[in-house]
C-alpha cells in the first residue's frame, strides 16, 4: 500500500508534464544540473536581440517614421518583460523550490483521504487542461505574428509592387549584406526560433502563476469540506475531536503558500503592468496604422498579437481574484458550521479562522495593488485612452 501511494504521488501533481520540462528548459526547477549555464545562454541571447531591437527602435524614432517605429517597439517591449520575468524567476530561485516542496507535501497527505485526494485530482486537471490551452494558443499567435511579414510581401508581390525587399520575422537593424543567401536563410531561422522560445517563455510564465493558483484553490476547498465534516460530526457525535485544530493548520498552510506566490510574481506583475500598458498602445497604433492603409493580413496579426497580450494580463488579472474570492470563501464555511454547538475555547479558534480569513489572500503588483478584474479594465481602458491620443496625435 505505501509502494502504491509512493507511485500516486509522483504520477499526479498539480504540476502538468508540460509545465515541468519548461521550468526546466528555463533553468528554473531546483537542482537543474547546469542551471547557471542555462540562464547564462537565455540572458546573453536575450540582451543580444535587445540590442538590435532598441537600435532599430532609436534609428526609426524621428518624424514620419511612425509605422516603421511601431512594427518594432512591440517585440522590443515584449522582449523586455520576458527579460525581467526569467531574472525575477531566477531570483527567487529558493522561493520556487518551497513551493514546490509544499505542494509536494499537500498530495502526500491527501493520499489518505479519498474526498480530499478528488478535490486535488480535479484541480489537478484543470490545471493540465489550462497549460496545454494557453501553449497552443501563444504558439498559433506567435506562428501568425511572425508569417505576418511574409503574407504582406506575397500580397505585395502579386500586385507587382516594387518592394524588392525581403522580409524578417521582426523588426531589427539588419545591415546590408542580410538579405543575402544563405545568411538570410540562417537570420530568419534563427529569429523565428528565438521569438517562439520567447513565447514559449511567456507561456510557461502564466502557467506556473494559474498552476499555484489552482493548487491554493484547492487546499481551500479541502478546508471548506472540512467544517462542512466538522458540522456533521457535531450534529451527531457532540464532538468535533481534534478536525478544528487541523483545519487551522491547514489554513496557516494555505497562507504561508500564498504569500509564496505573491512573493514570487509581484515584481513580474508590476512590470506586467507597465510594459504590457507600453505594448498594448504600440500594438493599437499598429492596427490603426494597418485600417488606415488597408493591409489585411497586417490587421489579422497585430489583432492576434494584441489579443495574446491582453490575453496575459487576463490571466495574471484572473489568478488574483479568484485566490481573493477563495480565501473569503474560508469565513463563510466557517460561519456556516455548527460553531455553536461546541466548547467555548474551539469557538474561538474557529471565530480567529473568520477574522483572518476576512483579510483575503491575494497577488499584488509590487505590493501596490491587488490583481483583480477591475485592475484589468483599467489597464485595458488606459491602454485605448492612450491610442485614441497618440493616434490623434500623429
Amino acid at each position: 500500500m505505501a509502494k502504491l501511494q509512493e507511485v500516486h504521488v509522483l504520477v499526479m501533481s498539480t504540476i502538468s508534464p508540460s509545465l515541468k520540462i519548461g521550468l526546466q528548459f528555463l533553468g528554473a526547477w531546483p537542482d537543474m544540473p547546469f542551471a547557471i549555464i542555462i540562464r547564462l545562454i537565455f540572458m546573453s541571447s536575450i540582451v543580444i536581440m535587445q540590442y538590435f531591437q532598441y537600435l532599430y527602435v532609436f534609428t526609426y524614432c524621428k518624424p514620419g517614421q511612425l509605422q516603421n517605429l511601431v512594427d518594432g517597439l512591440p517585440a522590443a517591449f515584449d522582449y523586455t518583460l520576458t527579460l525581467m520575468k526569467l531574472i525575477a524567476l531566477w531570483k527567487n530561485d529558493r522561493v520556487v523550490r518551497t513551493i514546490l516542496a509544499h505542494m509536494d507535501t499537500d498530495w502526500r497527505e491527501c493520499l489518505s483521504i479519498e474526498q480530499d485526494l478528488h478535490v486535488m485530482t480535479t484541480k489537478a486537471s484543470v490545471s493540465h487542461f489550462c497549460t496545454n490551452v494557453m501553449m497552443r494558443f501563444y504558439m498559433f499567435a506567435g506562428v501568425v505574428y511572425l508569417a505576418g511579414d511574409f503574407a504582406i510581401s506575397m500580397v505585395h508581390l502579386a500586385k507587382g509592387d516594387n518592394d524588392t525587399s525581403r522580409p524578417f520575422p521582426i523588426k531589427l537593424l539588419y545591415s546590408s549584406e542580410a538579405e543575402q543567401s544563405p545568411i538570410y536563410e540562417l537570420l530568419v531561422v534563427i529569429l523565428f526560433t528565438h521569438v517562439m522560445l520567447n513565447t514559449y517563455t511567456v507561456v510557461i510564465v502564466n502557467a506556473l502563476i494559474c498552476t499555484l493558483v489552482l493548487h491554493a484553490s484547492g487546499q481551500i476547498d479541502i478546508i471548506r469540506q472540512g467544517f462542512e465534516n466538522i458540522s456533521d460530526k457535531i450534529a451527531h457525535y457532540r464532538s468535533s475531536e481534534y478536525a478544528i485544530g487541523m483545519l487551522i493548520e491547514r489554513h496557516n498552510k494555505v497562507i504561508a503558500f500564498s504569500e509564496n506566490v505573491d512573493k514570487l510574481f509581484s515584481f513580474m506583475a508590476l512590470m506586467q503592468v507597465f510594459w504590457n500598458t507600453l505594448v498594448i498602445c504600440s500594438l493599437g497604433l499598429l492596427v490603426m496604422s494597418s485600417l488606415d492603409n488597408n493591409i489585411g493580413m497586417g490587421i489579422v496579426k497585430t489583432a492576434l498579437a494584441c489579443s495574446a497580450v491582453m490575453m496575459e494580463n487576463f490571466i495574471f488579472c484572473f489568478a488574483g481574484e479568484y485566490l481573493s474570492v477563495k480565501s473569503r470563501s474560508v469565513a463563510d464555511a466557517a460561519y456556516d458550521s455548527l460553531w455553536y454547538n461546541i466548547s467555548s475555547n474551539e469557538c474561538k479558534n474557529i471565530l480567529f479562522v473568520i477574522m483572518r480569513s476576512q483579510k483575503q489572500l491575494s497577488v499584488t503588483a509590487g505590493g501596490m495593488a491587488n490583481l483583480s478584474l477591475e485592475v484589468f479594465t483599467s489597464i485595458i481602458k488606459t491602454s485605448a485612452s492612450y491610442v485614441s491620443v497618440l493616434h490623434a496625435m500623429y
